[in-house]
């Protein structure tokens, strides 16, 4: 049984041309417990995007998020992201800037 199960996603966004383009298609991978993974790509590839919609934050045009056996439809309240520069505040610690977050 896997932990996390990511489906044929796929996420469009309208372009500043008013034409649609895929910023993630067809992404689909497994966890299982215990597992470490990693996202890489350049920037602009959806990597972001794809976090967003694994924690529920962005709803995927395309494919299915299943979480212990459940598809991810909503925010899950016990989920929450932090980037590695981007809103961190340099002078505290990481530790710091994710308790930031439950105040």
């Amino acid at each position: 049984m896997s932990l996390l199960e990511v489906r044929n996603i796929g996420k469009k966004f309208v372009m500043p041309t008013g034409n649609e383009s895929y910023v993630v298609k067809g992404v689909t991978f497994s966890i299982n417990e215990g597992e470490i993974v990693s996202i890489l790509g350049p920037s602009g590839s959806g990597k972001s995007t794809l976090l967003r919609i694994i924690a529920g934050l962005l709803k995927p045009d395309e494919g299915v998020v299943i979480y212990r056996d459940k598809v991810i439809t909503d925010v899950n309240p016990g989920v929450s992201m932090v980037f590695q520069n981007f809103a961190l505040f340099p002078w505290l610690t990481v530790e710091e800037n994710v308790e930031t977050g439950l105040i």
